[in-house]
């Protein structure tokens, strides 16, 4: 273990001893909830924003409500509660590009090493895909168009410094291939540029591609998870495909302003693992092929430190940047 995994660990044991003592903070929350999803509506990180919206409503008995604030990669939205009340009521449902990705990407981006983390809340891995109208149906017979045609196929993102943004950058880096990036303003334009055939790829986790997938619309290329994914047992992982430094999988979390007191987040944390233990949420997430999190402080914690000790490693030693 890392000197930096061993500080979260001993930070996180810490706030763990104060999130095991009462529940609720005084009367919070006495009004509305905000959480705050740094992207466009309908991509994985809104979409299970919503069910977890949804279940901590019924909790809280207090409204629960999301507000999309897309742009920069998440960096918009993530600033916008890094610099919030510490008062509980703006909340982030943090992602692995907000909170492990910009931070190795963007100097300007300490401020997100003051967020508190609260809980674990989904997982879920990566799926590179096409469009039909490439004539590939594999990654190696993508790759070969791509080399074919060096800066002609174009690779669509949720934005410079999103996850899928670097994933694309190190599926490059380790193929020699040169696709033009395009950023859109989140994974729901990028898919749709993907089916239209004004992109060619484009990675993204697995919810908000799942049912076009299914249809036919887009062409499953490789998952990032360690195995073959359920939902998709005919697609082979990263590792199958010679590529270790993508499996990667992709997570989300909710996270509190700075200085938040340890009573509030012990409120939310109690309140987060009681939405993830209930069957509503559970089969919300199934649905959409989300793994349930733990609901975990002290696990969110220690993944945001292994992702930005992870993409620092991979963005260092294959010279990646972002304009």
């Amino acid at each position: 273990m890392t000197g930096l995994l061993r500080r979260v660990v001993r930070t996180c044991a810490a706030m763990a001893l104060l999130l095991s003592g009462p529940a609720m903070a005084g009367t919070y929350p006495e009004r509305a909830v905000t959480i705050v999803v740094p992207f466009e509506a309908g991509g994985s990180t809104d979409v299970s924003a919503r069910v977890v919206a949804k279940a901590l409503s019924d909790i809280l008995r207090q409204p629960v409500v999301v507000l999309n604030q897309p742009g920069a990669g998440g960096r918009i939205g993530t600033r916008r509660v890094a610099t919030s009340e510490p008062d509980g009521y703006t909340l982030l449902w943090g992602s692995g590009s907000t909170l492990a990705v910009a931070p190795v990407l963007y100097p300007d981006q300490t401020y997100l090493t003051t967020l508190v983390p609260v809980s674990l809340g989904a997982l879920q891995p990566f799926v590179f895909v096409t469009s039909r109208a490439t004539g590939a149906r594999t990654l190696a017979e993508l790759l070969d168009q791509a080399r074919a045609k060096p800066d002609v196929l174009n690779f669509a993102s949720a934005g410079i410094g999103s996850s899928n943004h670097l994933l694309g950058e190190i599926l490059m880096a380790a193929t020699g291939t040169k696709f033009v990036h395009v950023p859109y303003k989140g994974s729901i334009s990028a898919r749709d540029a993907v089916i239209n055939g004004d992109a060619q790829l484009m990675d993204e986790v697995l919810a908000p591609l799942l049912a076009q997938i299914k249809s036919g619309q887009l062409v499953p290329l490789m998952v990032t998870s360690e195995t073959r994914d359920p939902a998709l047992p005919d697609v082979p992982t990263a590792k199958e495909a010679g590529l270790p430094d993508l499996s990667i999988t992709g997570f989300f979390g909710l996270m509190a302003p700075p200085k938040t007191s340890p009573e509030i987040v012990a409120t939310l944390n109690a309140a987060m693992k009681k939405a993830l233990a209930s069957p509503e949420l559970r089969k919300s997430f199934e649905a959409m092929s989300f793994d349930v999190g733990s609901g975990s402080t002290e696990e969110l914690a220690v993944l945001i430190a292994r992702g930005r000790e992870r993409y620092g490693r991979i963005v260092s030693e294959r010279k990646i940047t972002v304009n």
